[in-house]
Formats: C-alpha cells, sequence, structure tokens
C-alpha cells in the first residue's frame, strides 16, 4: 500500500514536470521583451547624420536653414528610440508646441535601430530639397540599414519597427509645418538706412541671408531674445573710441595674419555649399564623439537631439538679434574711415554683423557637450574631406572659442560680436540642458 501511494505520488510528479517542460517555450515567447536602446550600436544615427551633413553641401543651404534641418534630425532620431530606453522622457511637452509621439505596442518586439531608421528615411528626404541625388541617397541608406538589421532580428519585427519610426516622423513633419519657416518663404525685405552704423551688402549684388529668420518658433528656447546680449559699444568714428579700435584691431590682426591663423579661419569658415553649414561642423563632431566615447545607440540618440536643438535655438536668436541691430561689417567701417583699399581675407556674409553666428551656436553645442561628457579632449577630423588637416582640442570650449576667434582672423567680425557670442551661446545651452529632460532623475538627486 505504501509502496503503491509513492508510485502513484511519483508519476503525478513525473507528469507535472513534463506538462511544464511543455509550456516553456510559450512562457519564453510571452515574455521576450525588446533590446533596450543602451544595448544597441549607434551606427544608424551616424550614418543618417552623415547623409544630412553631405546633402546639406550639395544643396548649398545657407547656415540657419540648415541649423534648423539638423535640430528636426536630432530629435527625431531621440524620439524613435526613447521607447527603448529605460526611464527616457519624450521631449513632447517639452520642445515647443511638440504634440505626443505614438505609443508602442506592449505586447510586441521591437528592434530601436530600426525605427530609427525608419524614422529618418521619412524625415530627411522631407525637410530637404526634392532631388533626384538625395532621393537615391535616402533609399540606398534605408535598405543598407534595413539589411543589416535582418541579418540579427527577424524581418517582422524590423518591419514592425521601421513602421513605428514612419509614425513618429510623420507626426514631426507636421509639427515641423508650424514653425513658421513657411511663412517667411519668398518675404520682401527692405534693407534699413539711414545711419551709418547700419549693415549695407558688401558686395554688388549680395541679398540679405534668412532677415526673418529670428521669428520662427524655438525649440527650448521661450523667446528668440532670451539670452541676447544687448551690445554695449557705441558706432563712432573717433579714433579714440571703442569702435573705432576694435575696427582697427580687425585691419591690424589681418594685415598680419600668420599661417596657423589663416588655417583656423579656413578651417571654421564653414561656407554653405562648399561644407554642411557650421552647424553640420558641429553634428560631425558629435559624430567623432559618440564614437571615441563608444556612446550607446541611447546616449547616441540623446546627444545629437540636444546638440540639434541647441544649435536650431542659437541660429534663430542670433539672426533674431543680428537683424535687430543691424550693425555694419568691420571691411565696410575699415573701408569708409580708415583705408578703401582694405578686404577681409575671408568674404564676409550677407547679413548684419552683431552677434557672431559662428559664436553663438559653438559655444551653445560646446555647453551641451560639456554638460553631458565633462571635459574631454577630442580630435576633429570632419573636415578632413574638404581637404583640411584634422585639430586637436582639450575640449569642446575649446573648439568652440577657436571657432568664434576665427571670425576675428577673417576680417569679419569685432571682437565685441565674438566675445558676448559666446556668453550668448552658452545661455542657449545652457537653457536647453535646464529645460529639456530625457531622463527621469531618482528620488533624491
Amino acid at each position: 500500500m505504501f509502496i503503491r501511494r509513492r508510485t502513484s505520488q511519483t508519476l503525478v510528479l513525473l507528469g507535472a514536470f513534463f506538462l511544464l517542460l511543455s509550456l516553456v517555450p510559450i512562457t519564453a515567447a510571452q515574455s521576450a521583451e525588446s533590446v533596450p536602446a543602451n544595448e544597441h550600436e549607434p551606427d544608424v544615427l551616424v550614418n543618417w547624420m552623415e547623409l544630412l551633413y553631405d546633402r546639406v553641401e550639395a544643396e548649398a543651404i545657407d547656415a540657419p536653414a540648415a541649423s534648423r534641418l539638423y535640430a528636426y534630425a536630432g530629435i527625431t532620431g531621440y524620439q524613435a528610440v526613447v521607447p527603448g530606453i529605460q526611464g527616457g522622457i519624450s521631449m513632447s511637452g517639452q520642445v515647443y508646441d511638440l504634440p505626443d509621439m505614438p505609443l508602442i505596442d506592449s505586447d510586441q518586439i521591437y528592434d530601436w535601430p530600426s525605427s530609427a531608421n525608419g524614422a529618418l528615411a521619412t524625415v530627411i528626404p522631407a525637410i530637404l530639397p526634392e532631388s533626384q541625388e538625395t532621393a537615391q541617397a535616402v533609399r540606398r541608406l534605408q535598405q543598407q540599414m534595413q539589411r543589416a538589421r535582418e541579418r540579427d532580428v527577424e524581418s517582422e519585427v524590423v518591419l514592425r519597427s521601421m513602421e513605428y519610426g514612419k509614425q513618429v516622423a510623420q507626426i514631426i513633419l507636421e509639427w515641423m509645418e508650424d514653425d513658421g519657416y513657411l511663412d517667411i518663404l519668398g518675404l520682401e525685405y527692405e534693407i534699413p538706412t539711414g545711419d551709418d552704423r547700419l549693415w549695407v551688402p558688401t558686395r554688388e549684388g549680395m541679398l540679405p541671408v534668412e532677415p526673418y529668420w529670428g521669428e520662427l518658433r524655438g525649440f527650448a528656447l521661450s523667446y528668440p531674445a532670451g539670452c541676447a546680449i544687448e551690445p554695449t559699444m557705441v558706432f563712432s568714428t573717433d579714433p579714440n573710441s571703442t569702435f573705432y579700435k576694435q575696427a582697427l584691431e580687425v585691419k591690424v590682426t589681418g594685415d598680419n595674419l600668420t599661417s596657423w591663423q589663416q588655417d583656423t579661419a579656413r578651417y571654421w569658415v564653414d561656407t554653405p555649399g562648399q561644407t554642411g553649414a557650421p552647424a553640420g561642423h558641429w553634428m560631425m563632431i558629435v559624430s567623432q564623439v559618440v564614437d571615441q566615447l563608444d556612446l550607446s545607440l541611447e546616449m547616441a540618440s540623446m546627444t545629437y537631439g540636444l546638440v540639434g536643438i541647441s544649435l536650431g535655438d542659437a541660429f534663430i536668436s542670433a539672426w533674431y538679434v543680428k537683424y535687430q541691430d543691424n550693425l555694419l561689417r568691420p571691411v565696410t567701417y575699415i573701408q569708409r574711415y580708415i583705408d578703401p583699399e582694405w578686404e577681409s581675407f575671408i568674404e564676409s556674409p550677407g547679413f548684419p554683423e552683431y552677434p557672431s553666428g559662428h559664436s553663438v551656436a559653438s559655444a551653445a553645442a560646446a555647453t551641451v557637450l560639456t554638460e553631458m561628457f565633462g571635459t574631454t579632449a577630442f580630435v576633429d577630423n570632419s573636415v578632413r574631406k574638404h581637404g583640411l588637416e584634422p585639430r586637436a582640442y582639450t575640449s569642446f570650449m575649446a573648439a568652440a572659442s577657436e571657432a568664434a576667434i576665427s571670425r576675428l582672423y577673417g576680417g569679419i567680425h569685432y571682437r565685441q560680436a565674438i566675445e558676448l557670442g559666446m556668453t550668448h551661446g552658452e545661455c542657449i545651452g545652457n537653457n536647453v540642458i535646464n529645460y529639456v529632460l530625457l531622463r527621469s532623475v531618482p528620488q533624491g538627486e
């Protein structure tokens, strides 16, 4: 009797054991989760940003307009992967007027590189001028990234993730249509006259570049003059005045440029149509930081997103002040009051002088990068493709300072526009860091 009961119990236990074994595959499938973004490589973002840079260069997009494209691309990349970031917070409700994003299906598996691929393959051709070359480049990269993911991930998961990315992209494109850009297209601008301090084009046929850019909706900056600094240098033609002496400094510096100063002016000029514009230079620096610090897809998406926003706000704010202050260029002043034959090393671009856009944008991007990664030495080789040798920097702010002072070497800005422009940009960068929160802060920190 005792033996029979034990045999019966054994049979019951064995039956239960085999039943559990049969259930294991089902349970595992039900509990499978998406691989988080911090376990993915950032290649998809790096490749798309490089493509955008190349197309901005090929289409000769001007500096303010280029900054807008990099900002929207950075936001798109982040929003496409934020559901895969533990504790990640959407930019919706933080960046101005950005609506809520679509929700993922919590019962499904997603591949976050594929989501980013679908999103950027949708946004980038929509924000660039239509061209066969752009369409072909986008299609090639989208297919290349898709094939790469399908080698490691089921095709069904890849396609589902790309579709989610496209949904994110559509919302961003609709949001983008209301930023004011379409309202300023083709608007006529009459250059103010009647005062000797006012900006005038520095060559015949030069048209003002984006005179209404300051009217666009910002990203993290509440209003365009929010970080602006009132210029303190009073216009004067008196040789003893600060204004005259700062103009004279531009002339004397330009007349005695060292080879290093000439190279520095060329290095940071980032002329539209010859490079991917000044904002693109900093986005390519981000790509190098991603590689140097071995960042994950998660951190790369945050970095491109925040730096992109800082550059977008920097150009809106700088351009607002430029056309409000409307100050003449050093070359104009020098030719009128000091030396009529003088020419600057770099041609002055077609917009007012104050503040230095290079200073504002570079300081804004460098401030964000410093807040994220501290004082980090790096080598910038982003302009090697343009025949310039890489340069080493001890920090992001060191690179920003060099970009800023390069405009003095080029004969493009007075020192006031450079130094106050840096402070202006630091304010914009800090504003981004302070008001766009991408990850929840643990209680007590």
